[in-house]
């Protein structure tokens, strides 16, 4: 596992200095803590904008197919996207960066990379931005091409 430097190295995102540098895998360099929550950002409020960096984000589910349906323990019935989502409500950010890492282990790369990018945007300590920014900038999750159209999407002109 790639760690966080205690050194100023320069953000490769907006070229300011980062402290503490926060490693980017794929590109073998740093970024910001700001850039890293701005990334979150991306993938938590526009991931369609940031698809051909990371495109396993591309969501294969057809659309006329319906939700599965749950029962709750007091006998109503709901979708389980929704049962999901008031579960993770409750989710300390630690867990949410365990719940991507098991995301991954059993092949929901798509849910992986969202959480990732809500552990960057809510993220109290450098440890854990870092732990999601080495999922979502591994060599199989990340185009090569991603740094160039990440700063596009995160400055644009």
């Amino acid at each position: 596992m790639t760690s966080t430097t205690t050194s100023i190295a320069t953000c490769l995102l907006c070229g300011a200095g980062a402290s503490p540098a926060l490693n980017l895998p794929r590109f073998a360099g740093s970024s910001c803590r700001e850039c890293a929550r701005r990334v979150g950002h991306l993938l938590v409020d526009a991931p369609a904008t940031v698809m051909e960096i990371w495109p396993l984000l591309v969501d294969d589910e057809d659309e006329l197919e319906a939700e599965p349906k749950v029962q709750r323990s007091d006998g109503s019935t709901v979708e389980l996207r929704q049962l999901t989502a008031e579960l993770k409500r409750d989710l300390t950010i630690e867990d949410r960066m365990k719940l991507a890492e098991l995301y991954g282990e059993i092949g929901l790369i798509r849910e992986q990379l969202q959480e990732c990018g809500r552990v960057l945007v809510a993220a109290p300590s450098p440890e854990l931005v870092q732990r999601a920014l080495n999922v979502l900038f591994s060599r199989e999750l990340c185009s090569p091409l991603g740094l160039e159209q990440l700063r596009g999407h995160l400055f644009p002109s």
